[in-house]
């Protein structure tokens, strides 16, 4: 996803799903393949280097997994715990929530 309108839509009308590191809304999507928007702020990762080491475990995480999802758009937005997590736990965190996305939609 990349436009604003994309993510606003997503994050009013998509459930929610959170735990203590991340917050996901998602929304079934018309386009066959799942989506992934990110929204990863300095105030919830800190530095421009934890905050990039979040989007890439995220966007990896979802590379690994999209063949498995359903045709959702998913946000992922980091909470303030997420700072200083070490990796395999925000891995396991988001191998969590896509396998409630598998489950539910």
């Amino acid at each position: 996803m990349h436009l604003p309108a994309e993510f606003r839509e997503v994050r009013r009308s998509g459930k929610r799903l959170s735990d203590a590191y991340f917050s996901l809304s998602v929304l079934a999507n018309q386009g066959g393949r799942p989506r992934l928007g990110l929204a990863i702020s300095t105030r919830s990762a800190g530095s421009s280097v934890a905050r990039n080491l979040i989007k890439r475990i995220a966007r990896e995480s979802f590379r690994l997994n999209q063949q498995d999802l359903p045709a959702v758009d998913v946000t992922v937005a980091a909470r303030d715990a997420a700072r200083g997590v070490a990796a395999h736990a925000l891995r396991a965190s988001l191998e969590k929530h896509w396998s409630t996305i598998r489950q539910r939609w």
